[in-house]
């Protein structure tokens, strides 16, 4: 890569000799590379992932500039960048383009690329990535790579760019396994220089951010309400997060926090707010496990009488800051109350193959739900367009033996019984 700068920095200045000419001794600083696109309203997009590792072996031989492992190795060398990758939902948050990238000090373009493929699933020394390179005045070089295809900035090489000017949007192409970008400096002589300060980090005896972030940013950057306890990732195909914001009785409600450097040993204190605005249920969670740039916790309930209709918050309370998300119980906005949750009649109760099932007084049933201990929906049956059913038999057959749910809907009411397959 050096190579290919060096060449087209001698093509420049074939074409222009005083495009370098206001040059200094003095080693730039940086604002921080990314910034959200207009209009993001979430907590957070992002965290650090990689560091720039100070341990010339490898493989597996890590050291970042605090000198723990915040890095990694690949096949012949040492990560020699900062990886700042969207957290939660990459691929969703790169298809949308919430990262932008910015320059993180000024310069002239001497390296773009702009077409590579962006939806790269590995990490394997791929070099087709998209991106911009910057040379300071003092020549040494800011790289900002694995852009998302065709989101380059328009301005060309030879070009200069102001810090804070819009480079691209992050993304996955050329060497990558999860959306983001890669920030590199490299000082004139082609070494890299790691712009953190650190104990462990021999090439700046001091930071070269302008305003440098903790080692350790414990936050949270999205709390949400689902109707499961996983989000489905199949990369490159963007999530499938199963959020949901209304619930009904009998309804599965998993409650949702993902969290930048989830501290080890610290506390998160929970609280659902009833819609009166009183706490209805509060607890705290002691974090037992290490350190870890991105991480995830999830409570379940199901949502019974205790739920009384109406507009509810999910808090929590972490790291000093309080973070909010809205779901709603029942229809607030009806006039006419969702009765209590009874219980469906199963039989036999357990089953192998087959069960019957109806509901007290032989009401006219709408819909039918299988739920498992997941709070996944594993099966469906809806016989609106057919006025409606009092008795049926439903199939078990392949379902693996475990304890459901069986939730059945009248117009008027919501029955819902365990169930075990045998």
């Amino acid at each position: 890569m050096q190579a290919e700068n060096k060449l087209n920095r001698e093509a420049l200045m074939a074409k222009n000799p005083s495009l370098f000419a206001n040059r200094t001794s003095q080693f730039p600083t940086f604002i921080w590379p990314t910034q959200p696109k207009a209009g993001f309203t979430d907590y957070g997009y992002y965290t650090v992932q990689n560091l720039v590792d100070h341990n010339a072996a490898f493989p597996n031989q890590l050291l970042d500039y605090n000198c723990l492992q915040r890095t990694y190795d690949f096949g012949s060398g040492n990560h020699e960048g900062t990886d700042i990758i969207y957290w939660p939902y990459a691929w969703r948050s790169m298809d949308a383009g919430i990262m932008e990238i910015v320059a993180a000090a000024p310069g002239i373009i001497i390296n773009k690329r702009n077409a590579y493929p962006d939806r790269s699933c590995l990490n394997n020394g791929n070099s087709a990535w998209n991106g911009i390179i910057v040379e300071h005045a003092d020549g040494s070089e800011a790289w900002y790579w694995h852009f998302k295809t065709g989101s380059a900035t328009t301005k060309n090489v030879g070009d200069a760019v102001v810090a804070g000017e819009y480079l691209g949007l992050a993304g996955s192409s050329g060497s990558s396994d999860w959306p983001h970008v890669h920030f590199q400096v490299n000082d004139a002589a082609g070494n890299f220089v790691d712009p953190w300060e650190g104990p462990c980090n021999p090439t700046t005896p001091v930071s070269l951010w302008q305003n440098q972030q903790p080692y350790s940013v414990p936050s949270v950057n999205r709390v949400c309400t689902k109707s499961s306890q996983i989000d489905f990732y199949d990369c490159p195909d963007p999530e499938i997060t199963y959020e949901k914001d209304t619930f009904q009785l009998g309804d599965s409600l998993w409650v949702w926090a993902y969290v930048r450097d989830l501290e080890f040993n610290s506390t998160m204190n929970l609280d659902l707010i009833t819609p009166a605005g009183v706490s209805g249920i509060n607890w705290s969670f002691t974090v037992p496990w290490a350190t870890w740039p991105t991480s995830y916790v999830r409570w379940y309930y199901i949502v019974d009488n205790w739920f009384v209709n109406g507009n509810w918050k999910w808090r929590v309370n972490y790291g000093g800051n309080v973070y909010e998300h809205d779901f709603v119980i029942g229809n607030p906005l009806s006039t006419q109350e969702i009765s209590g949750v009874k219980p469906c009649i199963i039989s036999p109760n357990p089953a192998q193959n087959s069960f019957t099932l109806s509901v007290p007084g032989n009401k006219s049933i709408k819909t039918i739900s299988v739920i498992d201990q997941l709070g996944r929906e594993v099966l469906s049956i809806n016989e609106k367009l057919n006025g409606g059913i009092t008795k049926t038999e439903i199939d078990c057959a392949t379902l693996p033996a475990g304890i459901y749910q069986v939730k059945a809907s009248s117009n008027e009411e919501i029955f819902v019984s365990k169930f075990v397959k045998q």
